[in-house]
This record gives structure tokens, C-alpha cells and sequence, in this order.
């Protein structure tokens, strides 16, 4: 028995209006190359904790003395907040050194795991790589440990 004509047209609709919502987030690997790592220093232009990524735009001189903008890539904002991370945690002119994924079209970007400042302070805060959590609550448990000194 075949269905009717109108009955098709609506559970197409039904189901193309169900699958929208997974076309909302990617894959870290549609952009970067996550089994590769890459580390560059540079000076931060502007931090943007946002969603769907907290974005980090910062200069790189280059081997040729050229300058280099550069855009990282984080986690949500909702995630870096609930790990302590707030609106000032970067600034414009802090020298960071940036370990992460390179970007899969070879650009100037990169999917950070690990920024670390110049007092040698580590920020975490990656695309939920495996393993970071973890490392992300060993780091607030010394902290903690630290501030109780």
C-alpha cells in the first residue's frame, strides 16, 4: 500500500526540521589535523570568550620577521567559565605560546590544548580533547593547594 502524496511531503518535512539541530556543531577534525601539534609564541590582540568557541586572535613573527595573525581555537564559553576562565583572563599584549592542532587548510589557525603564559602559568581549555579534564581539575586542585600556603 503505498502512502499518500501529503502524508510523504510532511514526514519529509518532519524529519529534515529533527535533523537541523545535529547540523549545529562540528567536528574539531572537519578543521584541524587532531593528530598533529603544533607550538607558537605570539602577543594577543583580542580574547573573545564566546560560544561555540572562545577565540583567541594574537600576532606571530614569523622566521622571516614577518607578522602573523593568528587565530586559536578553545571550548565553549560556558565550559572555559565553569573552569575559571573569565573576560580578562587573556589581554591584549600578553605573549602566549600556543600548543594544539594545526589547522587542516594551512592557515593560521590552531585548535589549542595548552596556552602558557610568560610567567609559565598553563591555560587550559581545548576542544575537550581527551584527557584534558583531568588535567584541567590536577591544575585547580594545586592551585588550590597553592592559595592555602
Amino acid at each position: 500500500m503505498l502512502m499518500p502524496k501529503g502524508n510523504l511531503i510532511i514526514g519529509l518535512l518532519f524529519g529534515a526540521v529533527c535533523a537541523t539541530p545535529s547540523l549545529g556543531h562540528h567536528n574539531a577534525a572537519s578543521h584541524y589535523i587532531l593528530d598533529q601539534k603544533i607550538t607558537v609564541t605570539g602577543v594577543v590582540t583580542n580574547f573573545r570568550l564566546i560560544n561555540p568557541h572562545a577565540r583567541i586572535y594574537f600576532d606571530v613573527t614569523n622566521e622571516d620577521g614577518e607578522t602573523e595573525a593568528w587565530l586559536g581555537e578553545g571550548n565553549a564559553s560556558s565550559v572555559l567559565r565553569r573552569r575559571g576562565w573569565t573576560n580578562d583572563t587573556l589581554e591584549p599584549g600578553d605573549v602566549i605560546t600556543v600548543t594544539g592542532s594545526p589547522a587542516r587548510d594551512g592557515g593560521h589557525k590552531i585548535d589549542w590544548e595548552l596556552i602558557v603564559l610568560e610567567d609559565g602559568t598553563e591555560l587550559r581549555g581545548g576542544n575537550t580533547k581527551a584527557g584534558e579534564l583531568e588535567q584541567q581539575l590536577r591544575d585547580l586542585d594545586r592551585r588550590r593547594k597553592k592559595n592555602e600556603e
